[in-house]
Order: structure tokens, then sequence, then C-alpha cells
């Protein structure tokens, strides 16, 4: 494969990642809203399809930077830089912002595997770290670009930042519509 391909596989397999995770974050809010519970959305299934697709959709962002690897003349992007923060060559801020994003997403994993052994506030708390790694892995998509040149110019109407883009309107509307809920809970007390 060209460095050329390498980097759309990259892009590619990230996109799939954000997609299933934005879509873990609308069954997320499926299961914890109180309104949809009485359609009787199948609880069960609902939570194992959240939590396949959640660890799904972390496994496609840890390979995300493999195909990068293989391309480092290119991408200036070591298989040490996908774990440390500030270590590629190209891109630093941008790949490192990726990085910080991935250990928050782990964070999130790790204690949604062992949630039953936290208590319920410490694992909400660590759970809406979720709202922290979509701030993050969506600046990190919108801000790469294909080009690992220096200052290469990123457009935000190509069509996989257009697909970033309706991922952050898809979150920016769940994160509005669980403020309502909040809301409307909180006045019903």
């Amino acid at each position: 494969m060209s460095h050329l391909q390498l980097i759309w596989l990259s892009s590619a397999i990230a996109l799939l990642a954000t997609g299933m995770l934005t879509l873990t974050a609308v069954l997320g809010n499926l299961l914890t809203s109180h309104k949809n519970q009485k359609f009787q959305l199948g609880r069960g299934q609902t939570f194992k399809y959240h939590r396949f697709i959640s660890i799904s959709g972390v496994v496609l962002i840890l390979i995300h930077p493999i195909p990068l690897v293989f391309a480092r003349t290119t991408t200036g992007v070591s298989l040490a830089s996908i774990f440390v923060p500030f270590l590629a060559e190209k891109k630093i801020t941008i790949i490192a912002v990726g990085v910080i994003a991935l250990y928050v997403l782990l964070i999130i994993l790790i204690s949604s595997l062992y949630m039953k052994y936290l208590k319920q506030q410490v694992w909400r708390v660590l759970h809406y770290g979720s709202y922290l790694f979509f701030g993050l892995g969506m600046w990190h998509g919108l801000s790469i670009s294909d080009n690992f040149e220096p200052n290469a110019e990123v457009s935000l109407l190509a069509p996989k930042k257009i697909l970033l883009e309706v991922e952050i309107m898809i979150l920016l509307l769940l994160v509005m519509w669980r403020v309502m809920l909040y809301r409307n809970q909180r006045k019903s007390i």
C-alpha cells in the first residue's frame, strides 16, 4: 500500500470508530432516559449492544494509528508516539491531543468494565469523561489533515470532516437533551 492509502485507511478506521462511539452515546442516553424506558426498549439488550459497540469502537480507535506507523516517513508517527504524547515527529500537538483522548477513553472503558465494583457516583463521574474524550477526539479529527506537511491546510468541507461535524451535532443535541431531562426531573422533585 502507498503512504496515501495507509493514511486514508487510518482515517476510515477512525471515522468508523467515532461513528460507533457516537452510536453508543445515543444508546447510553436511551438507557438513562426514564421516558424511553417506559417504551420498553429492551434495557438488557440495549445495554449489551451499548457495551459491544463501545468495546468495538475502542478497539478501532486503538487500531486506527497503526497504518500511520507503516507510513512513518510521510507521517512521522512511530509506535511510541501512538501512546506517548508529544513524541510524533509531525503534527505533534494534534497527535498528542489524540493520544490524550485515547487515555481518557481507556479510563472510561476500564471503569465501565469494572462498574459493579465502583460506587455508582464514582463510575458516573468517570463516565462523564466521555464528553472530554469526544471533545478532544473531535478536535483531533477536525484539525489533522491527510497531508502531514507543516502548516497543511484542512478543509472543514471535506467529506471526512463533514462526517465528524455531523457526529458533533448529534453529540451536542444529546447533551442538550440530557440537560433538558435533568432540569425536568429537578422540577418534578
